[in-house]
């Protein structure tokens, strides 16, 4: 499963799986994780971006886990947007989007990406711009 978080794109595989090995690796407790609604899943997802905004280049197996995370629970998103502003003063402000793309897009996403070519600019003319509203979390 091709995932794309803010402007870095992972390929999860199965994303139950993949959130299972990464929760182990980061020192989550896996059995944890099967009782975690996507409430608390998007406020861990604020927690760690507001921790380190430029978390999904930046630290790629917390990014994986995070969106494995939110795949797993949504069962619809194969995209999130956690961005906090400049005004933020705490993680309560970081804001959060999901949306669910197409395939097509996503692969072009990844032929960008392997090209060394997808920026955050990139990312939300072929998503966000296009993303319901109903999707924010």
């Amino acid at each position: 499963m091709l995932f794309l978080f803010n402007d870095a794109l992972y390929d999860l595989g199965d994303a139950g799986e993949t959130a299972h090995q990464r929760a182990e690796a980061l020192g989550v407790n896996p059995l944890a994780l099967r009782n975690l609604r996507i409430g608390q899943v998007i406020k861990m997802v604020r927690d760690w971006v507001w921790e380190r905004p430029a978390l999904a280049k930046s630290d790629p197996e917390s990014g994986i886990f995070l969106a494995s995370l939110v795949a797993l629970k949504t069962n619809e998103a194969n995209a999130l947007m956690a961005v906090a502003p400049q005004t933020a003063k705490s993680s309560a402000d970081v804001q959060v989007r999901l949306a669910s793309v197409s395939l097509v897009t996503m692969k072009q996403l990844m032929d960008l990406q392997d090209d060394g070519r997808l920026t955050g600019h990139t990312a939300n003319m072929a998503v966000w711009s296009q993303a319901p509203a109903r999707m924010q979390a």
